[in-house]
């Protein structure tokens, strides 16, 4: 079936599978429903209007039980563009499990965590990472032993699997990465930004490349979905794509739906993967990144990805969403009187597939929301 628009609040039925994707151009969130009510939550963005985490609004608008129906939530790297509002997701869904990069799995990084918001100039991932884990300890302290974590994801766990039986489809989510070696550069990494005693507050600084990014691969049934996440491709055969190419973990079969890493940015791009790893002419979901000089995708990071799919769904265009252009003395004049500035952008674009287990994998229902498109 063409993409087309749909109405985003009907339920996906009992035997429908779907893969929702959003981002405003900074941020992305992707959700899928793994039959039978049960649903898989993958990072978290906000949405600009109502200040709540997108997925958690998308879900109570199906008029899911959030608490009961999210069975594994997983935040793939504490990078600020995918982690803003978990908190408040995670508190939500009392009864899920939470997952994350097993490379912030260090005293190094808890205490970061206790001294960001006195040490460091902004809110950040690290402040939202701090909130997680006061919210999981208060939910051991209440007796709740459905409700754990952090389970920390490595390459070659399994986070979730809900068997068969009499439900729909049998479900697996495998963490491909981080490998060993991106485990010890991001703990070293983190080591470095913790600031010293009696030294001015300073502002965190991203890990570049996103060595700590974890990759999903999802089996619900027969269908295999690849969540690419951040990873970047590195030179070393033990970090980024290259590590989960090598890894004795690294699936059999092929993905016919994929995430594609960092934005279809080019230090992301891995022919390989699409070689090895993704079916011919897959379902491509894209995020943008609209922040910075160079808008991500490029016109040059979507000639790549066209060599290997047709079929690419953008959940918003970068290219417009720029500052305004104003005069100088206009320019000036704010800068003058408002400190902080924010700018708004774009909507909160939403690409939604849908399998129906009747109707196989050859017939799937795309629809597209807010400003989301095919990139033809």
């Amino acid at each position: 079936m063409n993409a087309l628009d749909g109405n985003v609040k009907t339920p996906p039925t009992r035997d429908e599978i779907e893969i929702s994707i959003f981002g405003p151009g900074i941020g992305e969130c992707i959700l899928l429903h793994l039959g039978d009510n049960e649903w898989l939550i993958v990072d978290s963005c906000i949405d600009r209007i109502t200040r709540n985490p997108i997925g958690i609004k998308y879900l109570k608008g199906l008029n899911v039980n959030v608490s009961a129906a999210v069975k594994l939530f997983v935040i793939t790297h504490w990078h600020d563009d995918h982690i803003r509002g978990a908190s408040t997701i995670l508190e939500e869904c009392g009864n899920a499990h939470f997952a994350c990069s097993g490379a912030i799995r260090s005293e190094e990084f808890l205490q970061f965590c206790m001294i960001g918001e006195r040490a460091l100039m902004e809110t950040s991932g690290v402040d939202e990472f701090n909130s997680i884990l006061k919210i999981l300890s208060s939910h051991r302290d209440e007796g709740r032993p459905e409700s754990r974590g952090p389970e920390w994801a490595i390459a070659g766990r399994k986070l979730l699997h809900l068997p068969k039986g009499g439900r729909s489809f049998n479900v697996e989510v495998h963490a491909l990465s981080p490998s060993d070696a991106a485990i010890t550069l991001g703990l070293r990494e983190i080591g470095q930004m913790i600031p010293k005693v009696r030294t001015p507050k300073r502002r965190v600084i991203s890990q570049t490349p996103n060595h700590a990014s974890v990759v999903l691969w999802v089996i619900i049934e027969d269908l295999n979905i690849l969540l690419g996440s951040d990873l970047e491709n590195q030179e070393q055969n033990d970090l980024g794509w290259k590590a989960v190419l090598f890894s004795e973990n690294k699936p059999s079969g092929r993905a016919l739906v994929v995430k594609i890493p960092h934005h279809g940015s080019s230090d992301a791009y891995c022919r390989e993967m699409w070689y090895d790893m993704v079916a011919a002419d897959p379902i491509a979901l894209l995020t943008p990144f609209a922040s910075g000089v160079k808008p991500l995708p490029s016109d040059n990071d979507i000639k790549r990805i066209k060599r290997h799919t047709s079929r690419i769904y953008c959940t918003g265009n970068p290219s417009g969403w720029h500052p305004p252009k104003r005069d100088s003395a206009v320019e000036r004049t704010i800068r003058e009187i408002v400190q902080t500035r924010r700018l708004v952008h774009g909507s909160m674009g939403h690409v939604r597939v849908r399998f129906k287990a009747e109707e196989g994998l050859n017939d799937p229902k795309i629809e597209l929301f807010d400003g989301a498109y095919a990139i033809a």
